[in-house]
């Protein structure tokens, strides 16, 4: 409970390393600076199908207009290796976010283990990172971590798909938690994650969600 509290709070440190300097400073007590009222934060809501650094995207995202509306059925740009998108292909880096890889460390092994992911992912070992401690110390502290309290040996598109849903709140300019928020509905954006990874048309792309899930648990 605690690590979702604070998750809204250490996500503002991981934007300023990642995104420095941020102009304006974002707030770690108030989320209302938070959201599309921030280039950073907004750029990191956008969806796919829409060029944020473009002024005109900003007015027609804040002001939501009818053809720019923010939806559960467009991946942001948060869930994508260094946030960006190949327009030619929308699944390529999908999901292999560095920022979302802390979120998950942070809530599912400690806050610690968040600090061990890079700037491209690396030093991932999301789960099993937290459990090769040898120091008493570090068992007695590695016992309540989340993942080993639900006994989570792995890394689950379930997981994944929470784990976004908390980060896109972090992201965003409301301050209390709500199903629906504005355009965008959690439970939609949680079931969309799980049939990406659950429901893979094809033996292609079972084979890409097969490599997907193996990169987070390499």
């Amino acid at each position: 409970g605690d690590d979702i509290a604070n998750l809204k709070h250490v996500v503002v440190t991981w934007l300023t390393e990642l995104f420095h300097p941020l102009d304006p400073p974002l707030h770690t007590t108030i989320k209302d600076d938070h959201g599309f009222v921030h280039n950073i934060t907004g750029k990191l809501l956008c969806p796919y199908r829409c060029i944020y650094h473009q002024d005109r995207t900003k007015e027609k995202i804040r002001d939501r207009d009818p053809d720019f509306l923010v939806m559960a059925c467009s991946w942001p740009a948060f869930l994508y290796m260094d946030y960006t998108f190949d327009s030619s292909n929308i699944e390529k880096g999908l999901f292999h976010s560095a920022l979302l890889l802390k979120a998950f460390k942070h809530l599912f092994t400690s806050p610690s283990s968040a600090k061990e992911v890079e700037g491209d992912g690396n030093g991932a070992d999301a789960i099993m990172a937290s459990q090769c401690c040898q120091t008493s110390e570090s068992n007695a502290a590695t016992c309540s971590h989340v993942a080993n309290i639900i006994s989570m040996k792995m890394v689950t598109p379930r997981s994944i798909a929470y784990t976004a849903c908390q980060l896109w709140f972090s992201l965003s300019n409301v301050n209390s938690w709500r199903s629906v928020d504005g355009d965008f509905n959690y439970y939609v954006f949680y079931n969309n994650i799980v049939d990406f990874f659950e429901v893979a048309p094809g033996i292609d792309a079972q084979a890409c969600i097969k490599e997907l899930l193996k990169w987070w648990n390499r």
